[in-house]
């Protein structure tokens, strides 16, 4: 296998600053922009200061830092 076809686990991760304002979800299932990744997830849970995401339409969990948390597109 040719590793130049194998797509990647993840999305690579975007420079961009965390958001001025800290946004903190607490509803299983709210929708959450991850900022870093680009990506819009549903809020699974927290665990070890660390937001667990899914995506929307369902797939593999994600997990990020709480300061890449918003509720708006950056």
């Amino acid at each position: 296998m040719n590793a130049d076809v194998v797509a990647p686990a993840a999305p690579p991760v975007r420079r961009v600053a965390p958001p001025s304002i800290a946004y903190r979800p607490s509803v299983v299932g709210e929708r959450v922009f991850d900022v870093r990744s680009g990506r819009w997830g549903a809020f699974m849970g927290w665990q070890r200061g660390r937001a667990y995401l899914r995506p929307a339409t369902g797939g593999v969990e994600w997990d990020t830092e709480a300061r890449w948390i918003t509720n708006t597109e950056q």
